[in-house]
């Protein structure tokens, strides 16, 4: 399978939601007028998720994969919880920056869960750098797809009477009460 096309399959699998989680979680404040700055978060996402799927790719970082399964929920409760805490309509310029370097922080940890699967889909003695970069790439257009269908349907809740308050409260409370329980399943000790 092309690599970019299995970068879309990996975000967009429903077998593996947790990235789906981790995305309405990200984005449970937004909606389309905030569709920029939704764009730089996915990014730095994706920057973090590369870094790693290298970095294991080359077999320079190897990760206890309980471990990784279990921070996965734990990274998507925390950043439910984030954004829970914001204030709705209100913009901070240093939780923006401070949200971009925990959003680069789980990606590191995202792509610790998918290195060992894409390391063995390489073992053919090839280089890794371009069938990553395409990965990547298929991972950032799924991630924008998902966003920016998110971000349309907060947009038409908005216009049907729906507060961003109420919207950022709802998402980061499901996100947030399905990350848990599967932290919980996942414990590793």
């Amino acid at each position: 399978m092309n690599d970019f096309y299995l970068g879309i399959e990996h975000i967009t699998d429903f077998g593996g939601y947790d990235h789906m989680l981790f995305l309405l979680a990200l984005v449970a404040w937004a909606n389309l007028k905030d569709a920029g700055r939704v764009v730089i978060l996915a990014t730095a996402f994706t920057v973090g998720h590369s870094i790693t799927l290298l970095l294991a790719g080359m077999g320079w970082v190897h990760a206890d994969g309980r471990w990784i399964e279990f921070l996965i929920p734990v990274s998507i409760a925390f950043t439910a919880a984030w954004n829970l805490r914001r204030e709705a309509g209100k913009r901070h310029a240093w939780g923006n920056g401070l949200a971009y370097a925990i959003t680069v922080v789980f990606g590191l940890i995202h792509g610790l869960g998918f290195s060992s699967f894409f390391r063995m889909m390489r073992e053919d003695g090839g280089s890794i750098v371009m069938p990553l970069l395409r990965f990547n790439l298929g991972v950032e257009a799924g991630q924008l797809l998902i966003l920016m269908v998110c971000l349309a349907v907060a947009t038409l809740l908005k216009a049907a009477g729906v507060t961003q308050r109420e919207q950022q409260v709802f998402v980061c409370a499901v996100t947030g009460t399905l990350a848990v329980g599967m932290a919980i399943q996942r414990m590793p000790f």
